[in-house]
């Protein structure tokens, strides 16, 4: 995959978020690449039923740590996970996804924008810090984006 494909991809998962919290991901884009980094952003907003699978194949045993719709970040536009690119040439070979460098460094810039991360365990995801839990979460956010391009 190409740089180009990789920026049309961040850009389009930018889109699902929240439009305030999307033009601080921008910001933290564009400084995290001032500084060294390459961010992909792999996934953004996330609708209700493919987080429901996630939270279902975690509590089975077959995935990654997910959360309950309800509690996610990405199910109200204000979450995003993402990936330092290596190699824009590479595919799959070019993307850091052990790199706990550069997660901490992207997470450290994304203090600036009001960004937070959510810990070791989960270092690829970053969330909008204006909204200390879950529970402090817009209701009326919740499964609504500003694009429909979901997975």
């Amino acid at each position: 995959m190409s740089q180009s494909k990789y920026d049309q991809r961040t850009e389009a998962n930018i889109a699902t978020l929240q439009p305030d919290f999307a033009d601080r991901v921008r910001q933290w884009l564009a400084d995290a690449r001032k500084q060294g980094l390459n961010p992909l952003i792999h996934f953004g907003a996330r609708s209700i039923d493919k987080q429901r699978q996630l939270h279902d194949d975690f509590i089975n045993h077959r995935g990654p740590r997910a959360v309950a719709p309800e509690r996610s970040y990405h199910c109200y536009g204000r979450a995003f996970d993402w990936v330092n690119i290596t190699d824009p040439n590479g595919g799959d070979d070019g993307l850091g996804w052990d790199d706990d460098a550069a997660y901490a460094k992207g997470t450290r810039v994304a203090a600036a924008f009001q960004i937070v991360g959510i810990g070791s365990g989960d270092n690829d995801h970053l969330q909008d810090s204006n909204f200390p839990t879950f529970a402090d979460l817009s209701q009326r956010e919740f499964g609504h984006f500003p694009s429909a391009a979901l997975a």
